[in-house]
């Protein structure tokens, strides 16, 4: 490796995102290279274990997964620090454990000592165990588990099929923790009431939030009618122009598309189990309050609504 070239990879660890650290030094501590299901275990079992959020996860098909894992996956090939394979492998001897805190290093040793040649299905058996929700998704359960083990799966899923209207923001949640949410209140679909449903918190726009709701389960249907346009939410400053615009989106955009909330009933009385999903964390700080507010004062609309 000449000057320059470990320049810049100095540059990109002291710079990059925490979390990605924590990933290196993770890969590190296991001898450099680890299959995806076994990486995916032990970054989730790592994070239980250090009782700290470096990544979220919700329950797919293998049991505990994270997006966001897989998209640093790629950016740290794209900057040389992974190989590009199909696993996840260094391709550099770097000692990334010393670029993370002193207590995240501890920890990590620690749970190093008693993970480390723990792997496959006798991974994936501990963490089912450690974490039944995590599995409640799993297509493959009955090959891990035996009778007694996929009852406590069972007792721990949400099936209820109550017709509920939720409303749920993406703000401060990761694409994983936003999907996990909708899994725990089993919800099947999302309604996007964003107007222009782009963002630049990864995950949340249109193309790629559709297709990670979908691969987990969730249908997303985009109803833009139902948003604000981006003029009228600017120079939101106080509690004072905050009213002011609600008060126009319900006097002008909700009467004048009465058809858009109309569509919402007939996909609540179809999927049973919905949520209305914008930005803003606060509902009473989001238009979503203001569409359940028309259902319940202007229609006859006797459904449960939750704000999440």
């Amino acid at each position: 490796m000449n000057i320059i070239t470990k320049f810049n990879l100095v540059i990109t660890i002291n710079f990059m995102y925490y979390r990605r650290k924590i990933f290196l030094a993770l890969l590190e501590a296991f001898d450099g290279s680890l299959d995806n299901t076994d990486f995916e275990k032990l970054l989730f079992l790592y994070c239980q274990f250090s009782n700290k959020n470096h990544y979220d996860f919700f329950p797919y098909k293998f049991g505990c997964f994270s997006h966001l894992s897989y998209h640093d996956k790629r950016v740290l090939t794209s900057q040389g620090l992974l190989k590009n394979a199909d696993n996840f492998s260094l391709s550099k001897k770097e000692n990334y454990s010393y670029k993370i805190k002193n207590e995240d290093l501890l920890s990590l040793q620690k749970f190093t000592s008693l993970y480390k040649g723990i792997k496959g299905n006798e991974l994936i058996k501990k963490t089912y165990i450690e974490f039944p929700y995590f599995a409640v998704k799993s297509e493959i359960v009955p090959k891990i588990l035996n009778e007694h083990e996929i009852d406590k799966i069972r007792k721990v899923k949400n099936i209820s099929s109550e017709k509920t209207l939720f409303t749920l923001g993406y703000e401060g949640l990761s694409i994983d923790a936003y999907i996990n949410k909708l899994i725990q209140n089993n919800i099947v679909l999302v309604i996007d009431v964003r107007k222009n449903p782009l963002s630049m918190k990864y995950g949340f726009s249109k193309t790629k939030m559709k297709s990670y709701l979908e691969k987990a389960g969730v249908e997303y249907i985009h109803i833009p009618k139902l948003g604000i346009n981006s003029e009228l939410r600017k120079n939101l400053n106080t509690e004072r122009d905050y009213k002011d615009l609600f008060k126009i989106y319900k006097n002008e955009i909700l009467t004048q598309n009465k058809d858009s909330i109309n569509t919402v009933i007939d996909l609540l009385n179809k999927f049973k189990r919905v949520a209305l999903t914008c930005f803003e964390s606060e509902y009473t700080s989001c238009h979503r309050h203001k569409i359940t507010e028309c259902l319940e004062n202007d229609y006859i609309f006797n459904e449960r609504v939750i704000h999440l």
